[in-house]
């Protein structure tokens, strides 16, 4: 691939629908995350009122989807960008692009439900 060819021509067209469908979520995502953040005061903030936020399944689904839809946009963005370099080995790059994403994602997961118990231990 041509180093000045875009990274809608570069990338496969499902990688790229991925790709507007994650940047939509998150923007949804971080304007919830802003406003609960700043918009209700500073009480909003403390880890306490997370903890009590995060008790509830939606909230952890929330948190969920937004974790999957940065790490997908982030390292599609990346794998984006080593395409347009004009890189050969595209099945090494996806492999390693899949393998990433999901240990990334299990291992957020794991972090924030190992925050939730932190409000009741066991």
């Amino acid at each position: 691939m041509a180093f000045n060819e875009s990274v809608k021509k570069t990338m496969e067209p499902l990688a790229w629908l991925f790709q507007m469908i994650t940047a939509i979520f998150m923007v949804f995502f971080l304007g919830v995350h802003l406003i609960i953040a700043h918009a209700y005061g500073i009480n909003n903030i403390l880890f306490q009122k997370i903890l009590e936020r995060l008790q509830d399944p939606w909230w952890q689904a929330f948190y969920i989807v937004f974790i999957i839809s940065v790490t997908y946009h982030a390292l599609n963005g990346l794998r984006g960008i080593i395409l347009d370099m004009g890189v050969k080995r595209i099945r090494l790059l996806n492999i390693i692009f899949w393998i990433v994403a999901i240990v990334t994602i299990i291992y957020a997961v794991w972090l924030l439900f190992g925050i939730i118990a932190t409000a009741h231990p066991v």
